[in-house]
């Protein structure tokens, strides 16, 4: 029975030890060490509507939870638009192009050139990602959802996946010359899906959103979103963001989401780590 006893209150305290871990481990920062598209054209948003913002590391397949449970307000990462993810949040208006493509190494270029002599092919790409859509909409069998886009990326170059479905925005600016894997390549003529980038709140956070497209349209307007994108060579990809307020006829439930940003004085943005988009400085 002693012995029991004390198992028990070992598991308690192993237990209590990983809650109150976890409970101390901040994943939250001022983005002073990051770099990338998203990332300042939060801190601009931010700066034109007078509050702050915070970044949070998330893992992408976690992003819902995240953002209900309100460790984040915002889900500003390259999220790609789709009729499913309309019904689950209020998402802005469109403000970047992309495609899903398939990425594999330089010296299987005449090996894989078509969806038809893909099928076989090991496939790798970010769990809860558009990709992993392209993977389930074309029945690709051999498929591995990973935690990061990059992570594809990885997979590929190391031989231990023979393809990455990824965002066009990232292959574009990671498969070329001068980078760590300039030895693979977009496989020409084959886009999946056609899509667009917008930024996700809380289903409920009308005015959230209004306030932002609002922010994003007089960055147009006034030539500083033009400018960030030319910063990472974006500017082909950028959508019309032209917007007018809906506020003074919004309710003040609508209204809500944007008062307790207010109140916080704050927005916290969930992010993954993945250039031009997100990454280290």
């Amino acid at each position: 029975m002693k012995k029991k006893i004390i198992v028990a209150l070992l598991l308690c305290l192993i237990t209590l030890t990983s809650v109150f871990a976890f409970a101390g481990c901040d994943t939250t920062t001022d983005g002073s060490e990051l770099e990338g598209f998203d990332i300042e054209l939060a801190k601009l948003v931010a700066q034109d509507l007078g509050v702050n913002v915070r970044f949070r590391l998330i893992s992408w397949g976690a992003k819902e939870m995240e953002l209900q449970n309100k460790s984040i307000d915002l889900i500003w990462n390259g999220l790609t638009i789709t009729d499913e993810r309309s019904e689950q949040f209020c998402i802005g208006t469109p403000y970047m192009n992309n495609k899903q493509i398939a990425i594999i190494r330089k010296s299987d270029s005449e090996k894989y050139t078509n969806l038809d002599n893909i099928k076989n092919a090991k496939f790798a790409y970010e769990e809860g990602s558009a990709g992993q859509d392209v993977a389930k909409a074309n029945k690709f069998a051999n498929a591995t959802g990973l935690g990061a886009q990059v992570d594809a990326l990885i997979e590929v170059q190391a031989g231990t996946s023979d393809i990455a479905l990824l965002d066009s925005v990232l292959g574009n600016f990671y498969c070329k010359e001068g980078t760590d894997y300039s030895d693979l390549m977009i496989i020409p003529d084959l886009v999946f899906t056609v899509e667009q980038y917008g930024i996700a709140a809380r289903k409920s956070d009308i005015g959230t959103i209004d306030k932002i497209n609002t922010s994003l349209a007089k960055l147009q307007a006034n030539g500083e979103l033009a400018k960030l994108a030319k910063k990472y060579g974006l500017e082909s990809e950028l959508c019309d963001v032209s917007y007018e307020s809906k506020w003074d006829t919004l309710t003040d439930e609508e209204k809500s989401g944007w008062e307790y940003i207010v109140n916080k004085g704050r927005f916290v943005v969930g992010y993954t780590l993945y250039a031009p988009i997100a990454y280290e400085a």
